[in-house]
């Protein structure tokens, strides 16, 4: 029996299928500079011919890009793919849910290149985006419709396995018209919301002083001491660090940083709370009041 042949890129002539000669289309992707180094190759069944494809770093020759069965694009920065799939007992699917996504028309996007299987109603939209204006931009998808991003590729040219091959729809190939920029409507339709906090309410505070815990002083420093705005290393964090060792919930401290421009989430949250209880620096509650009274210009009662 015959071993099984390694994976490119070594060995990587051996591991590329029989196809038949390389596309004028093909050889044409090969001279664009801003997908050149993006390109992959990929087998029969749209899957990379390469374990190693994500890597940005990984580049691959004009004879093994030309001799694979089709050509794939390495998503991400600078390329993104608007991939409308829908069912094909309803054909009109992906487009209602980019309506919804973005309360726009997809025909309302800008000129692009435009890749299609062949398939009813199944096209790709190839645009640029960059990370200076969308650094939040992750893959998306919903009922017919994908926002293909960093981590996926998509077969621009070649082999299609029910089809026979990919095809640029008229006018819309590299050659015919230039990529266009994802318009900002699209890219803020799939910017993640931050869910909407409440201000921080601590606990009521006992009446009397000489009843006040740890935790009690902890809660009227903060306050005074809204977490929005703080500086992430030298207030907020050591912040954090307080209200774990004065014997604030988890729950309490979250409500507390909800509002801040470093809330990222109660995953990230809970990773910086654990994270607070190891933590050797001597920041305590001496430390939160002298903030506070700096920051307000007021003496806490705490002495």
């Amino acid at each position: 029996m015959t071993k099984n042949r390694p994976l490119l890129p070594q060995g990587v002539e051996a591991a590329l299928p029989i196809k038949s000669l390389p596309t004028p289309s093909a050889e044409r992707l090969l001279q664009l500079p801003l997908i050149r180094r993006h390109l992959i190759p990929v087998g029969t069944e749209k899957r990379p011919l390469v374990s190693s494809w994500q890597q940005p770093d990984q580049h691959y020759s004009d004879g093994i890009l030309l001799a694979a069965p089709a050509i794939g694009l390495r998503l991400g920065y600078p390329v993104l793919a608007v991939d409308f799939d829908p069912k094909p007992a309803d054909l009109g699917q992906a487009e209602r849910t980019f309506q919804q996504l973005t309360g726009y028309s997809s025909a309302q996007l800008p000129l692009s290149w435009t890749v299609t299987s062949g398939k009813p109603g199944r096209r790709q939209i190839l645009l640029t985006a960059y990370a200076d204006a969308a650094p939040w931009l992750k893959p998306w998808s919903h009922d017919g419709l994908e926002i293909r991003w960093r981590g996926q590729q998509s077969v621009i040219d070649g082999h299609h396995p029910e089809t026979g091959r990919y095809q640029w729809l008229p006018g819309r190939a590299p050659w015919e018209c230039p990529i266009a920029e994802a318009p900002l409507w699209l890219l803020e339709a799939i910017k993640p919301t931050r869910p909407q906090s409440a201000p921080y309410k601590p606990t009521p505070l006992p009446s009397c002083l000489d009843r006040w815990s740890p935790a009690d002083w902890c809660r009227y420093y903060l306050q005074h001491w809204p977490a929005s705005g703080l500086d992430a290393r030298s207030e907020w964090w050591p912040t954090v660090v307080v209200m774990r060792r004065a014997g604030l919930s988890f729950e309490e401290a979250f409500a507390w940083t909800a509002a801040s421009n470093k809330f990222n989430g109660g995953r990230e949250f809970r990773r910086q709370w654990d994270k607070a209880d190891r933590c050797s620096a001597p920041y305590g509650l001496e430390w939160l009041g002298a903030r506070t009274r700096a920051a307000r210009g007021r003496s806490a009662p705490h002495g």
